[in-house]
């Protein structure tokens, strides 16, 4: 028995002493004022050409020395390569700028993602910001990404092309109060005869902003633009009204099918002083005043300004598995949410600030976006299971639509027949 007892005793011994040598000190976590860290920031090449991202990771070092900000720019299939990369546990990101919430989505899917509840407290409660945009990408209880920037789809167009056509005055350019009325806004400011105008009245974007331009003018007109589960609304009566409108206006020779070849052929036509109104997101008017200035408004597509607009943001992100979340949470409250940071893209390219003190002090032309924006009826981006595919039945059958025969009728029962078949709900 003695035998035993001593072996046990000595078993145990050794266990604990094993056990006490093996023992990994406990990983003593970044204080991101004081302990030396680096914060490694992507952002899709446009974001970095539009917003200072490198001038402001340039001032946080400076207001903190202990802090290394590495910027670089992401590849195009960034998003991919996180799910790959992320899922395996390799991680070479802190912080990532660019992707819409059904971008963003696909990684809080597969719980990759650090979510920002802790970040929206005192100046930056959510009520701080555009609601619509904070509300879009959240999975459950969590806010999986964070707005830096919006947009909101609108008409932009030629005020000089406007008021020489008899539309409003200068201090007054007439608003298109329904389609028929933007039908005559576009027949009335075309220019030439032919097969190819001088100027073309209108531009809808056949391979650009599909489910955003389409369920903005549904919402704008008064219809339902989603179903109570979050689906598209795709038995609206406004789908057929729609698309009869884009089918007249350009069957008639008033709207382009130059975005059938060219998504960009709207922008630049409108730059160019060829287009007169196009319906693609604000930002498009500011782009277009280095060379129209204030020739360059924004209009309310009918019914927008009772009804609100289309409202989608692109997000900052952070992986679950970042070491340095202080640190990024400090970079986006003192530099990438600042003013600075924000007026820049907002007055350079018509990117919006996320946030609604940052539109103090912008030029006249946010004013009414902003309204637009807030407006309670706005809807915003959804992040369905196959919207991409969705968005690609949508170009097909509006470029259909201007390029045969096909009644709006019979395209809406197209769209309905081929969307039936896809998996519409959200991304959960």
């Amino acid at each position: 028995m003695k035998k035993y007892l001593v072996l046990m005793v000595g078993l145990f011994l050794l266990v604990g002493y094993s056990a006490f040598c093996g023992a990994q000190p406990e990983e003593k976590a970044l204080d991101w004022t004081e302990d030396k860290m680096t914060v490694r920031v992507e952002a899709s090449g446009w974001i970095l050409k539009k917003f200072p991202v490198q001038a402001s990771a340039d001032k946080f070092m400076a207001d903190h020395p202990n802090i290394t900000m590495e910027v670089t720019a992401n590849p195009d299939t960034s998003l991919n390569n996180y799910m790959l990369n992320w899922s395996a546990g390799d991680i070479a990101v802190d912080l990532s700028f660019g992707g819409a919430a059904v971008q963003v989505a696909k990684l809080a899917f597969k719980d990759l993602l650090l979510p920002w509840n802790d970040f929206y407290t005192g100046e930056f409660s959510r009520d701080k910001f555009l609601t619509h945009s904070v509300e879009l990408p959240k999975r459950g209880n969590d806010y999986y990404a964070l707005p830096f920037m919006v947009e909101g789809m609108a008409l932009e167009a030629n005020r000089k092309l406007m008021v020489d056509a008899g539309l409003g005055t200068k201090s007054s350019p007439a608003k298109p109060g329904s389609l028929d009325e933007l039908y005559e806004f576009a027949k009335k400011t075309t220019k030439g005869s032919g097969d190819v105008k001088d100027v073309y009245g209108f531009s809808w974007n056949f391979t650009n902003f599909g489910d955003q331009q389409l369920f903005c003018a549904i919402n704008s007109l008064g219809g339902k633009a989603y179903n109570a589960d979050g689906s598209p609304n795709l038995e609206s009566s406004q789908l057929v009204d729609i698309f009869r409108f884009i089918k007249r206006v350009t069957m008639d020779g008033y709207g382009t099918k130059g975005t059938i070849t060219d998504t960009n052929a709207g922008r630049s036509g409108l730059k160019a002083g060829t287009m007169a109104i196009i319906f693609e997101a604000a930002s498009r008017a500011i782009e277009a005043k280095p060379t129209l200035g204030d020739d360059a408004i924004l209009l309310p597509f009918p019914g927008m300004e009772k009804n609100g607009t289309y409202i989608y943001a692109h997000n900052a992100f952070i992986p679950k598995d970042t070491k340095v979340k202080d640190a990024v949470f400090a970079f986006m409250r003192e530099q990438a949410l600042g003013k600075e940071f924000a007026s820049f893209g907002a007055e350079k390219y018509g990117k919006l600030p996320s946030m609604t003190r940052n539109y103090a002090g912008l030029s006249a032309d946010f004013s009414q976006i902003q309204q637009w924006l807030a407006n309670p009826k706005t809807v915003g981006d959804h992040p369905w299971v196959e919207g991409a595919k969705l968005n690609g039945y949508i170009w097909e059958i509006e470029q259909e639509l201007v390029s045969t025969d096909i009644t709006a009728e019979e395209a809406a029962a197209k769209l309905r027949k081929l969307a039936a078949e896809l998996d519409l709900s959200l991304v959960k």
